[in-house]
């Protein structure tokens, strides 16, 4: 038996024939399992071919097995059989005949003819059987014909003739049907068209640059017309040929093909990224002659602890928790991007030597697990929050913003060399930063990029506090620009801050500026955990809240003003008015679990005794003392709320 690992274009370049026997399965992938992780990891390969970055690893699509089959003649191309990989390989060529078509619907005839050949052998009139031995792929009898109409068809317009009631009938949507009716193999390759013709003609191979520190022209990053699309689509093409491997694995005579079948497909437990991580390290410290048991021992058997073995959920990913620290600490380290389902792969990649250098990431294995170990102290002081150091108690004060993105650049920050009041402000100015944008409703979808630009550009000019406050401030982009203070306080004293950022968020907002109010006599002093936030002016307010005037809405009137956004002096326009200002920073405060919620929605001299019994909060004092409470009061107070909210969220 030989193994071992082979580029995807090198296995198809050759002028051979891979053929499933009939008692494979026919083709299961689907869009959710494999078509969608597929095509995600050849966007990202294109990306960071088009940006010229180092790439670190190549992606592994798993195993082919091949079993050798005697050629009854000179003439026939030479053909394996697909013990296993045989959805993998069919897939490859779906995906090649897509961007083949799309190359030719653009007009480049070279970029298809290049294509073609991972396709078809070439030569047919070399072969016996030409018909047949053409097709590098020979599916099993049930996907056959659908295949070799797939993948020997000219062009897009000639598959569409032959399948078009499997196409959608309006001209202007030349696109397959992703419906269950379908066969799978039409979906897949109108799914890959779809996406390939999407990141072609679209910015969708920009994302990834936008706020990039090498680029400076921030209308450059986001022209269209920057990249050439031939470049965009042999980007995407070679990423698949070059950028992805198999392992290759050819069966000799008497090798049991259905024994290494099994073997591959077994359901035992499998490794976790962590434990091939933590085994390649430890392999080659015996192979270096370092003392291996000792630096177990002494380095790793932190990692040990029950608390790296809890599963943890992140995104769509549920892993233990040491796999989240390995890849928030190369993404650190390399600030950038790390495919957490590739872990092994990205570790591998970033001990190598960086770019257009030849040293060793680290002299030793022993300096290794030494940084591991002292950034694995860092991490699990982000994630425990109990120590009582300022990092600590920043990331209590971040738990409420569920902004893990952040987690690279707060290991580099916490282990680089600043000082310690430099460090403290850098906390204050990431809090802000998120706080400010988050109140100003603004996006945080690009803050995993944010921060790893941040990384970048402190690793260039030095990791100290002004260059992260210069960074962070100049930056323009609705994905990462810092708001001040006048776009600050319009949001938090006119949007309804309540319904638009959640309970949790509104109590962690209130409890700051509450520890804040207290002064620095009481600044010590922690709020119990049980506080909940209160609407003065009750969510319910139509019993006991009338307005001021004869005039006094009607049912039709709230139901009016449901749909309505002015406001106004009219009834409705009143009523919108109140809707919205309710929800905002004026009007709401915190309360203990002994309120009694059954004055909730009462008038507010009945309620005003209830605030009364609370008043060992600062947040009640400074109302408690009205003769009434309405809307101008509401604007009044979350004025003054805002003047404590500008000094604890600065800029």
């Amino acid at each position: 038996m030989k193994a071992g690992p082979v580029e995807i274009g090198t296995l198809l370049q050759n002028r051979n024939r891979y053929c499933v026997p009939i008692y494979q399965r026919h083709y299961v992938w689907n869009r959710e399992k494999q078509w969608e992780p597929f095509w995600q990891d050849i966007r990202t390969k294109a990306i960071e071919r088009l940006a010229g970055r180092e790439r670190r690893f190549s992606h592994f699509m798993g195993a082919v097995v091949l079993e050798s089959r005697a050629k009854p003649s000179v003439k026939q191309v030479p053909s394996f059989q697909v013990v296993d990989g045989q959805q993998r390989l069919t897939t490859f060529q779906l995906f090649l005949t897509a961007a083949r078509h799309y190359a030719q619907a653009i007009g480049h005839a070279t970029t298809a003819g290049n294509i073609k050949r991972y396709i078809l052998n070439s030569d047919p009139h070399l072969m016996e059987d030409a018909d047949v031995e053409i097709y590098k792929v020979w599916p099993t009898q049930s996907n056959r014909q659908l295949f070799v109409d797939i993948v020997s068809s000219e062009d897009r317009a000639a598959l569409k003739k032959k399948y078009g009631d499997y196409w959608f009938a309006n001209a202007q949507r030349d696109q397959v049907k992703e419906y269950a009716t379908t066969p799978s193999m039409l979906r897949a390759y109108g799914f890959f068209y779809d996406r390939i013709k999407h990141s072609v003609e679209t910015d969708d191979l920009h994302d990834d640059l936008v706020e990039a520190p090498e680029l400076e022209d921030e209308a450059e990053q986001a022209s269209d017309d920057s990249i050439p699309k031939e470049l965009k689509l042999d980007a995407i093409w070679q990423s698949l040929l070059e950028e992805f491997k198999v392992v290759e694995i050819v069966l000799d005579e008497g090798d049991d093909a259905q024994v290494i079948f099994e073997t591959l497909n077994d359901r035992g437990e499998p490794l976790l990224a962590a434990d091939l991580v933590r085994n390649n390290i430890f392999q080659r410290a015996d192979a270096r002659g370092e003392d291996a048991e000792m630096l177990f021992k002494k380095h790793w058997k932190p990692f040990e602890h029950s608390f790296w073995s809890q599963m943890e959920k992140q995104g769509r990913y549920k892993k233990q928790r040491i796999e989240f620290f390995l890849a928030n600490f190369i993404a650190g380290k390399i600030a950038g991007d790390v495919t957490i389902s590739k872990l092994f792969s990205e570790y591998k990649g970033y001990l190598r030597p960086s770019r257009n250098s030849t040293v060793p990431r680290y002299e030793s294995v022993q300096a290794e697990i030494q940084d591991l170990e002292e950034y694995g102290s860092i991490y699990r002081e982000i994630i425990e929050r109990s120590s009582g150091s300022r990092l600590a108690i920043f990331s209590t004060r971040l738990r409420a913003w569920d902004v893990t993105t952040i987690n690279p650049l707060l290991l580099r920050l916490w282990a680089s060399d600043m000082g310690d009041d430099e460090k403290e402000r850098s906390l204050e100015l990431l809090l802000s930063l998120i706080v400010r944008r988050a109140v100003c409703g603004l996006t945080g979808k690009n803050y995993n990029n944010l921060f790893l630009n941040v990384i970048a550009d402190l690793e260039k000019k030095g990791w100290a506090y002004e260059n992260l406050r210069a960074y962070l401030l100049g930056l323009t982009a609705e994905s990462g620009r810092f708001p001040l203070d006048a776009e600050f306080e319009n949001a938090l004293l006119t949007k309804p801050l309540y319904s638009v950022l959640g309970s949790p968020r509104v109590r962690m907002l209130l409890s700051e500026i509450e520890l804040a109010k207290r002064g620095k006599k009481q600044e010590d002093k922690a709020l119990p955990d049980t506080l909940t936030v209160e609407h003065i002016l009750p969510q319910g307010w139509r019993t006991h809240w009338p307005f001021t005037g004869e005039v006094q809405p009607s049912d039709t009137d709230h139901v009016q003003a449901m749909y309505a956004v002015l406001e106004d002096e009219s009834v409705v326009g009143r009523i919108v008015r109140r809707n919205r200002i309710k929800h905002t920073l004026g009007n709401l405060t915190l309360v203990t679990q002994s309120f009694n919620s059954a004055v909730r929605n009462l008038a507010f001299e009945t309620k005003r005794q209830e605030f009364e019994d609370q008043s060992i909060l600062m947040l009640t004092k400074d109302f408690v003392k009205k003769a009434t409470w309405n809307e101008d009061e509401i604007a009044s107070r979350g004025k003054l709320l805002f003047e404590h909210a500008k000094q604890i969220w600065s800029s």
